[in-house]
């Protein structure tokens, strides 16, 4: 019997007087992170807002019509500014646009300045007897189906693909696929935030702790996603028994390294850079109880 995950992510970034909080639900299997629609009575309607808002959602759905990949010009992102380096040519750029009541929340990974792949979050407003007039909106950019509508996702089977395809064989579901991608989380550690939550990336890990083989390890290892490489680190380092190969796996380990030196991760509600091979070896040191929280 398959096991469901559940996790509630809080996104608040303020981007306009339009804006606010945006509760997620995330269903790691599908892929899909989905925002449940409330249909309730609210306040007085801005109509100013609402035609921004059309206006933005319009010219963004004939840029997809032409090309999913042209979305530097309608988002104006320099991919000089604000981008996080991910190792091995890879860089992503994460935030948001808003021109009423909405935002739309945007992770944009890039290579040599390209954009090669990106997730889009979309907001329904809080005056929910706007709801149904949005979804006229992003129909043709967003799925909805179910009472819920959908993120949307360009290019995320290559962002689910090694960085070296070392065993080419294996077969991942769709929470290993999940974590291979920056989109479950590139930071580090274990928890951090206002309620202390588990970063994504380390929720789907321990889902699939029991699942991971020394094979499966090393591909995770390879992922682009930074978060989920030391993560392997990590357990290569706790497993080492488990492992044939170390001479070539500890040539690699340092090329991570190389790649990135320092790691963002959490101190309860504080973003920090750490050195990545110092902060490993904290998590290999640390021990965890039966619910596979750290002590």
């Amino acid at each position: 019997m398959k096991f469901r995950l559940t996790y509630i992510l809080i996104f608040a970034l303020v981007v306009s007087c339009g804006q606010n909080n945006l509760d997620v639900v995330a269903d790691f299997k599908s892929n899909k992170i989905s925002q449940h629609i409330d249909s309730s009575d609210s306040d007085t309607i801005n109509e100013n807002w609402v035609k921004a808002d059309s206006l933005f959602l319009s010219e963004l759905k004939e840029i997809f019509k032409k090309d999913e990949s042209n979305i530097l010009k309608i988002f104006k992102i320099d991919e000089n500014d604000k981008s996080t380096k991910l190792g091995f040519g890879y860089e992503q750029i994460e935030s948001s646009i808003g021109k009423g009541y909405v935002s739309i929340f945007y992770n944009l990974i890039l290579k040599e300045g390209q954009v090669i792949s990106y997730e889009f979050t979309p907001q329904l407003p809080s005056n929910h007897s706007l709801t149904e007039r949005y979804l006229k909106l992003y129909s043709g950019i967003f799925k909805i189906e179910h009472n819920t509508i959908h993120n949307r996702y360009y290019n995320i089977e290559e962002m689910e693909k090694p960085l070296r395809n070392i065993n080419p064989n294996i077969s991942f579901n769709e929470n290993l696929k999940f974590l291979m991608t920056p989109y479950s989380g590139t930071r580090y550690g274990f928890s951090g935030g206002y309620a202390g939550s588990t970063f994504t990336n380390r929720a789907i890990f321990l889902e699939e702790s029991k699942s991971i083989t020394s094979e499966v390890c090393q591909t995770l290892m390879s992922s682009i996603n930074p978060g989920t490489r030391l993560m392997a680190i990590e357990y290569y380092m706790k497993n080492k028994s488990d492992f044939k190969n170390s001479d070539l796996l500890n040539n690699w380990i340092d090329e991570v390294y190389s790649e990135l030196p320092t790691i963002e991760t959490l101190d309860g509600c504080s973003v920090m850079k750490r050195n990545s091979k110092e902060l490993v070896s904290e998590y290999v040191k640390r021990k965890t109880n039966a619910n596979n929280t750290y002590k």
